[in-house]
């Protein structure tokens, strides 16, 4: 049931409850307007918590292995689902583009080239493994924790 409905419901059933308990008069009309008022407040308000539910945030770590072995640990405040790669966008670990592309070669500035020397960088979940898919397709949830490491040969 859409929002306009319920408000539509709602309204309607003040009314009737009003008019029974007070009779249909000119003051019966104005304690049911205020009473429609009322409703409407309150079917904002749930719909306004319903939709700050449904943006839950989370806090996720994410790590960066650098050439030279250097490690550095970013928490990133997420929204709960929102993409890996946007996260990594957003907090500017990685560019726009390779966000939307989901193929990651620059981590923080720095770059991997397979075909210069077999480098790339390794995406790992909290476990340490390789995850089976890229940045773009991981939907990220509060206490989840991943890694860019970069990785020769």
């Amino acid at each position: 049931m859409n929002t306009l409905h319920k408000f539509a419901v709602l309204t309607l059933s003040a009314v009737l409850t009003v008019c029974l308990l007070a009779g249909c008069g000119a003051s019966a009309s104005s304690t049911a307007s205020s009473a429609a008022s009322s409703v409407a407040s309150s079917v904002v308000a749930s719909e306004a918590a319903s939709s700050a539910a449904s943006k839950a945030q989370a806090t996720v770590e994410f790590t960066v292995t650098a050439a030279d072995g250097s490690v550095s640990s970013v928490l990133l405040n997420v929204t709960d689902g929102e993409k890996l790669s946007t996260a990594l966008a957003e907090a500017g670990i990685i560019s726009q583009e390779e966000a939307e592309a989901g193929f990651v070669t620059t981590v923080n500035g720095e770059t991997a080239d397979y075909n210069k020397d077999q480098a790339w960088w390794c995406l790992t979940d909290a476990a340490g493994e390789m995850t089976t898919v890229g940045v773009a397709d991981i939907e990220l949830h509060d206490g989840d924790s991943y890694a860019f490491t970069y990785t020769k040969g």
